[in-house]
């Protein structure tokens, strides 16, 4: 049914991505996600408590979104460099394939607001998770040096990505974002071996 509170959970979210995305947190309002989604502004409050959680819920449910698809992607791969790579592809797929999510993602990452920074934050430790555990997976098969650094690497990996696709995202994405996959891969391979 069109009206389902789900249904209508998700036209308020992608709405609030999109609202976000373009104006920026600061300067998006309820009343413009509401209209985007096509609701009423006070159905907005059934579902979250204000804008904040409206940003942190987005982080929340599309960044728990990423980590399941992401698990899926490298579930049947055994080779931890090919996982690494495979990961860097999902990565810069959802950013090319979602330009608002990616706004929103790399941008309100960057909250001035410590606390609220903090919140959105506190959403990536899952992926965070994933990636140290293909490192760790790494260096116990060999691929990777024995001596690396899990949370360093990480960093780095993480790191690398994200400020590939900021650059992307403040320079008005401009590029193709694939055609950098193979060499983050080749340099980031090099590093961690």
């Amino acid at each position: 049914m069109e009206n389902s509170k789900e249904n209508k959970f998700e036209r308020i979210l992608n709405a609030a991505i999109k609202v976000i995305g373009n104006k920026g947190f600061h300067n998006a309002k309820v009343k413009d996600i509401a209209e985007m989604a096509d609701v009423a502004d006070g159905t907005i409050y059934n579902y979250f408590q204000n804008k904040e959680d409206i940003l942190v819920t987005i982080f929340k449910i599309k960044l728990e979104e990423y980590v399941l698809n992401a698990k899926k992607e490298i579930i049947n791969i055994e080779d931890p460099a090919e996982k690494l790579k495979v990961l860097i592809k999902y990565h810069i797929k959802i950013m090319a394939d979602n330009p608002d999510l990616a706004k929103v993602l790399q941008i309100e990452l960057r909250q001035p607001h410590i606390e609220l920074r903090s919140k959105i934050r506190r959403n990536l430790r899952s992926y965070f998770k994933v990636i140290e555990e293909v490192i760790e997976e790494g260096k116990e098969k060999g691929i990777l040096s024995k001596n690396l650094n899990v949370y360093l690497a990480r960093e780095m990996f993480f790191g690398t990505l994200d400020e590939i696709v900021s650059t992307w995202v403040f320079t008005g994405m401009m590029r193709d974002l694939n055609d950098f996959i193979d060499e983050l891969y080749t340099m980031l391979l090099k590093a961690f071996r």
